[in-house]
């Protein structure tokens, strides 16, 4: 299943694409929160919705995956929060470019000087400087671990580095 929790531009109607965006695309993190704490929880929300219609359907595995432009800077952002590491990228999403390196490093520390998630409430953080998708994600986890279901996690957004 491929959903779009909302990005910038509309996308094309597919009966293979599952609509089901939060807004047009999340805010500039390195100059305020992503997105309120209403549209992250709607995020998850949408997220664990999707997960236990395919598990009603007869899933017995969830996978995660994702695909965007610049959200391996909100999850370096997430995970700096999280483990209280310095601000860094992860150079997969920044393609190894020493400058495009240099400006995603800056603007996760902006970000986190700007927002001040609290790394207690993973609410917190996933609202200043998460993203739609990345909410999403979190909601199919979830959802998977309620109905006590494998999930698979695929890539540094979706919950480990490549």
């Amino acid at each position: 299943m491929v959903a779009d929790f909302g990005v910038v531009a509309p996308l094309t109607r597919s009966a293979e694409l599952v609509s089901c965006p939060i807004g047009p695309g999340t805010a500039n993190i390195a100059a305020g929160p992503a997105m309120t704490r209403e549209q992250a929880i709607q995020a998850i929300e949408t997220g664990a919705a999707l997960a236990e219609k395919a598990l009603d359907a007869g899933a017995d595995l969830l996978a995660t995956g994702e695909m965007g432009i610049g959200n391996t800077t909100a999850a370096s952002a997430i995970a700096a929060v999280l483990t209280g590491g310095r601000p860094s990228v992860s150079p997969e999403g920044a393609r190894r470019r020493r400058r495009t390196l240099a400006r995603k490093v800056a603007a996760v520390r902006r970000a986190l000087e700007v927002n001040r998630p609290d790394a207690g409430d993973g609410l917190d953080v996933l609202a200043k400087v998460g993203g739609f998708e990345i909410g999403g994600l979190v909601g199919v986890i979830l959802a998977g671990a309620a109905r006590r279901v494998p999930v698979v996690l695929d890539g540094f957004i979706a919950g480990r580095r490549r």
